[in-house]
């Protein structure tokens, strides 16, 4: 413990603020490179700008922005987005769409001229933009229209000049990553269909390029199985080979089709079979790994939530470590310069998220481009991510271990009075098929340092520990999840790390939904909640949600061959909204006005239940927010709510 001045747990001061972390921070969303120039192109998302995402290019000699001002480069496909722009390998124009308008615009990043190539329609939206390499006014992109109650997804080709869109890909619910190859003369994508998530079962397929019918031909399966194998981030090598990762051992593993070939080959690479080089794709246009020159792939992996990017020789089934510091790696994250240079968007054990050039030449001279935050804090602030596996003592499976990452308070100016035990704050992360990893995460500092106890569940269902690990939420959501919060509990109040009357419980969406849960089914754990745009009733969440996640729920919640009045009794038992009688802690709900994807009225239905059952309940409405909190009041207004609510009822003050 420090030799700091003695103050209480919870009430050391600290110099991370809600500012930092609100408006004086930027969200690092994109990244990709003009590799025939080496620029470098960054999206950026501006809390201090109302949310505004910016594509920023990037240089020693100083950054840039170079998208107009009044345009905002994020999509809207799948509600979540990602894929907001690209550039084009040919001409260096960049491609993007604006979240306004919905249109979609080339951009010449030299002299600052637009024009747009899409005629923007709010009922249409596009994403994840691949331009031709030889003739750059084809631009692939995956197409949602939402002009009637059934929204239909498409894989495109808009020709630019002449502002027209093509339909190259249709009947499939949902379309992903589309990209010709390097010759220009075939195309890959990813397409699934209901009830799959794409990492639950999609299937790849490669058809050659029709240019002057704007179509696709002899369209191939090659990979993937609806409900039994996920394939993931399809890219071309630089030869015109075709890499992707693949579930189909229970890990995300790498495999690679030759040109000229149609045999699919495992990349085998010994000591990390249990290592995963894909995640779930929320997002679309993830990047976890990149081709660098013909047969060598820059390439991260994660095992035990932790990244490692390693570099892999693929003809030989080898790879080096060249030992970079990063603990967790974003997943549009990586991009080619050269043969021995990309960047990437990562987060160390002492720096937040921030972009870096990595040269395989002097890969120690690691050069960061931009931080996320530029703090000025000393590093031995920082408390520092332990990852722990701990029994499971609650629940109806108790087999096996879940996992957390442990967070003890830290500040070196303080320390605690002999014989008290700090509080601890649980985080429940979304999804709830995602995880955290252990890379500085400035929310759960700002908690440590403050001298709060902190733990990330990464509960039963979370990605980051194989496919075996992710099912084991199927048909248990609302029960595993929530068991194994209370287990991490336990083991850390039996191994004497934080005081059993303090606890609090915390999480957004699908961890909203557990905070809930878990306040319902172990009420005498937890003295306080936070519930971030959370869940309260599941039937309705199937009812009143967007397209992607719309049969999403089913496989969480129920099993197979269920009857009608089994599903409703199921629906009833795992909604909070029906069991608000059980809850005895203090319960804090923040929501926004405008969220798709768990609607205001899930927030006001649950406090209403906890308020006629008697319970303590207040709800912080933030005007003109969707599905998280972009605007910087407004994050850091949710952030001071949630210190007020943790004095409140862990300090007890």
């Amino acid at each position: 413990m420090s030799k700091g001045q003695s103050a209480p747990f919870g009430k050391w001061k600290s110099p991370i603020t809600s500012e930092l972390l609100s408006a004086k921070r930027i969200d690092l969303q994109e990244v990709t490179v003009h590799e025939s120039t080496g620029k470098i192109y960054l999206l950026e998302g501006r809390p201090a700008e109302n949310g505004r995402s910016c594509i920023v290019e990037l240089s020693e000699t100083g950054n840039i922005d170079v998208l107009p001002q009044g345009f905002n480069a994020r999509s809207a496909v799948h509600e979540y987005g990602g894929g907001a722009f690209t550039v084009s390998q040919k001409d260096g124009s960049l491609i993007f769409t604006d979240w306004t308008t919905k249109g979609v615009s080339s951009l010449d990043p030299y002299s600052g001229g637009r024009h747009a190539i899409v005629e923007a329609d709010p009922n249409i939206r596009y994403a994840d933009f691949n331009v031709h390499p030889k003739i750059s006014h084809w631009v692939l992109a995956v197409k949602e229209d939402h002009h009637s109650s059934v929204v239909e997804n498409s894989l495109v080709a808009i020709d630019a000049g002449a502002r027209r869109v093509h339909t190259i890909a249709e009947g499939a619910d949902f379309y992903a990553h589309p990209q010709f190859s390097p010759d220009g003369l075939q195309v890959c994508w990813l397409q699934w269909n209901h009830p799959d998530m794409p990492w639950t079962g999609t299937v790849l397929f490669i058809a050659s390029w029709n240019e002057n019918g704007a179509s696709l031909k002899d369209a191939t399966a090659i990979a993937g199985k609806e409900g039994v194998e996920s394939v993931s981030q399809p890219r071309w090598g630089r030869d015109g080979s075709l890499f992707f990762a693949s579930d189909r051992t229970s890990f995300w593993q790498l495999y690679c089709v030759r040109k000229g070939t149609s045999e699919v080959r495992a990349i085998r690479l010994e000591g990390l079979e249990d290592a995963e080089f894909a995640g779930p794709e929320w997002l679309l246009a993830s990047c976890t790994y990149v081709p660098l020159g013909a047969t060598t792939l820059a390439a991260t992996y994660t095992r035990n939530a932790s990244n490692r990017l390693i570099v892999i020789d693929v003809d030989k089934e080898s790879y080096s470590d060249p030992k970079l510091p990063f603990r967790d790696i974003r997943n549009t994250a990586v991009a080619r310069v050269t043969d021995t240079k990309f960047v990437v968007i990562g987060s160390t054990a002492t720096a937040p998220d921030a972009i870096y050039l990595v040269d395989l030449e002097r890969p120690s001279e690691l050069q960061m481009l931009k931080s996320s935050a530029n703090l000025g804090l000393p590093t031995l602030l920082y408390s520092q991510a332990v990852h722990i596996s701990f029994p499971r003592v609650y629940g109806e499976a108790t087999d096996g271990l879940g996992h957390a990452l442990y967070l003890p308070p830290h500040n070196p100016e303080y320390k605690a009075p002999e014989g008290v035990l700090p509080p601890l704050i649980v985080s429940l992360h979304g999804g709830p098929t995602a995880h955290v990893g252990p890379g500085l995460s400035l929310i759960s500092q700002y908690w440590t340092s403050r001298g709060y106890a902190f733990a990330h569940v990464n509960y039963a269902g979370s990605s980051g520990y194989g496919r075996v690990y992710r099912d084991r939420l199927n048909g248990m959501w609302g029960v595993a999840d929530v068991a194994d919060a209370a287990s991490c509990v336990a083991h850390l109040v039996s191994t004497s790390r934080v005081d059993p009357s303090r606890i609090g419980i915390r999480g957004g969406s699908a961890g909203g939904y557990g905070v809930l849960q878990a306040l319902c089914v172990y009420p005498n754990i937890w003295a306080g909640g936070v519930s971030l745009y959370g869940i309260s009733g599941l039937k309705a969440l199937t009812q009143d949600t967007h397209k992607f996640e719309s049969q999403y729920a089913f496989k969480l919640i129920l099993e197979d061959g269920m009857s009608q009045e089994e599903q409703e009794k199921v629906y009833c038992d795992r909604s909070p909204y029906y069991h608000a009688d059980k809850i005895k802690a203090a319960v804090l709900l923040l929501q926004g006005s405008e969220d798709k994807v768990v609607p205001p009225s899930q927030t006001r239905d649950m406090e209403r239940t906890i308020k006629e059952n008697g319970g303590e309940v207040e709800v912080v409405i933030f005007d003109g927010e969707g599905h998280g909190f972009r605007q910087g009041k407004h994050v850091k207004k949710a952030i001071e709510e949630e210190e007020r609510w943790w004095v409140k009822t862990l300090l007890r003050t």
